[in-house]
């Protein structure tokens, strides 16, 4: 799996979990600054694992309205993808 893939699906889950219970049109990924995946060890319900990460730090006008940093997480081996706490 390369970075495009990682990133396409990563971009897909936060998208998916910031536009829930939400009005529409309320939530603009624009607003957002997504960083590229690295590899880094990740403790879950099933242990440890080395996954893929991306960041989304939002943009100035955001930050203003009481965003922060999050982040998502892409399994290389399956493609599964969850946001971190």
């Amino acid at each position: 799996m390369d970075q495009d893939e990682v990133r396409v699906l990563a971009t897909a889950e936060f998208t998916r979990r910031m536009r829930a219970g939400k009005p529409r049109g309320g939530f603009r990924l624009d607003d957002w600054q997504i960083s590229e995946p690295y590899e880094t060890q990740v403790r879950g319900l099933r242990g440890t694992e080395r996954l893929l990460v991306v960041d989304f730090v939002p943009r100035v006008e955001a930050r203003a309205r009481g965003h922060f940093k999050l982040s998502v997480a892409v399994d290389p081996g399956t493609g599964g993808a969850d946001m971190l706490r």
